[in-house]
């Protein structure tokens, strides 16, 4: 993935104009390149300029659920913007509640094996929220990555803490107000918006709640959808 040079910022403009745009957030905006990258160009009120080496640092890290950029975008010799794989889903902003449990599960169980190795690198996530994290066919995939830093901590506290802030980050998109209400009430997992030892493998959650709705109705529930409908909270 080679870098962009523009000599000035109307050529750079004029490009962007005949690109998809995707979506705008505080850092900058993003677009579709006709070639199926994404060009995000760091122009937003939030982005603390960075070097090379730290939009950079982590291109390497080959991990399917997390998205790196791979090369960057330049006027004359300074860095706009960045370039990464675009990812093919949704964002959770849309809510995962007629996905069903057993998929969210396996796509939990892959996301935890993913985040071990990318903290095994020594690897922190940070500004996990619903719209920088995707989700298509049984994966979860997160996008906005330049913000992530190598941490000096031990690699389980970082996976602890990885875990957290991704899980505490998404559960309201994965479960209905009725559900977060129906969790309370279990006693292994009224504690599970704070509980870091539960987040560790969100998987362990959705089971008990997928076990536990459907023992409440005397049949299989299959989806967050289908529960809300039900129950009376």
């Amino acid at each position: 993935m080679e870098d962009l040079h523009f000599e000035t910022k109307d050529k750079l403009e004029t490009y962007l104009k005949r690109l998809e745009f995707i979506d705008a957030g505080t850092e900058g905006y993003c677009y579709k390149t006709p070639n199926g990258l994404v060009l995000k160009h760091l122009c937003g009120v939030a982005y603390e300029p960075k070097t090379k080496e730290e939009l950079l640092q982590f291109k390497d890290i080959a991990i399917k659920n997390y998205v790196f950029a791979q090369s960057l975008v330049y006027i004359k010799d300074e860095i706009v913007g960045i370039l990464m794989p675009y990812i093919v889903g949704k964002t959770l902003e849309n809510g995962l509640y007629n996905v069903q449990l057993k998929i969210l599960i396996k796509a939990f169980d892959e996301l935890v094996e993913a985040t071990k190795k990318l903290s095994n690198y020594g690897v922190s996530v940070l500004d996990v929220c619903d719209i920088n994290m995707m989700y298509n066919r049984g994966r979860f995939y997160l996008i906005d990555t330049i913000n992530y830093y190598k941490s000096d901590a031990e690699e389980e506290v970082i996976f602890k803490e990885n875990m957290f802030r991704i899980f505490v980050n998404i559960y309201t998109n994965l479960f209905t107000r009725q559900v977060i209400k129906f969790l309370r009430t279990l006693p292994d997992m009224k504690n599970f918006e704070t509980d870091k030892e539960l987040m560790e493998n969100p998987s362990i959650i959705l089971q008990s709640l997928q076990t536990k709705l459907s023992e409440y109705f005397g049949y299989e529930i299959k989806t967050v959808a289908e529960a809300s409908k039900k129950l009376k909270y």
